[in-house]
C-alpha cells in the first residue's frame, strides 16, 4: 500500500474512464486471464479479479480489442501493479497498475479505445 492509499488520497494525475465493454486482460501470450477490465486511461487501469494480484510487480498484458475499435485485435503492453484489495464483494479483487513505455501504436490504440467507447460515470 502506498502513502497516499494509506492516507486516502488520490495520487492519479489523469481520469480513467470506464468503457462500454466487458474486456478482458490476459498475461502476455498465455491464455490465462488476469482480469477484467473496470477502467483505463493512457498512463494506468484497473482490474478485476478473482485472486488477488502480487504489488510492485512489472507484468505483460495482452487486451483483447472490439473489432470496432482497430484493424488489430488486440493491444500488449507492459505495467507494473500498484495496489491491489479486496473488492466490496468479498470474492473479488481489484487492483491498480501503471502503464509503462506504451509504443506509439499501442498508444494510439488505447486512446481510440477511451475517446470511442468510454463513459463517465462522474458527476
Amino acid at each position: 500500500m502506498t502513502e497516499g492509499e494509506k492516507k486516502g488520497t488520490e495520487q492519479r494525475q489523469t481520469t480513467r474512464r470506464h468503457l462500454v465493454f466487458y474486456l478482458r486482460i490476459f498475461d502476455g501470450m498465455s491464455s490465462r486471464v488476469v482480469g477484467h477490465l473496470i477502467d483505463i486511461s493512457p498512463k494506468g487501469l484497473m482490474l478485476l479479479s478473482d485472486e488477488p494480484i502480487a504489488v510492485n510487480e512489472e507484468y505483460r498484458l495482452r487486451m483483447r480489442l472490439p473489432h470496432e475499435v482497430t484493424d488489430s485485435d488486440e493491444v500488449i503492453f507492459r505495467a507494473v501493479s500498484r495496489w491491489c484489495r479486496p473488492d466490496d464483494n468479498p470474492d473479488f479483487y481489484v487492483t491498480g497498475f501503471q502503464i509503462q513505455d506504451l509504443d506509439d501504436e499501442a498508444e494510439k490504440t488505447i486512446s481510440s479505445l477511451i475517446e470511442e467507447f468510454s463513459f463517465s460515470d462522474q458527476s
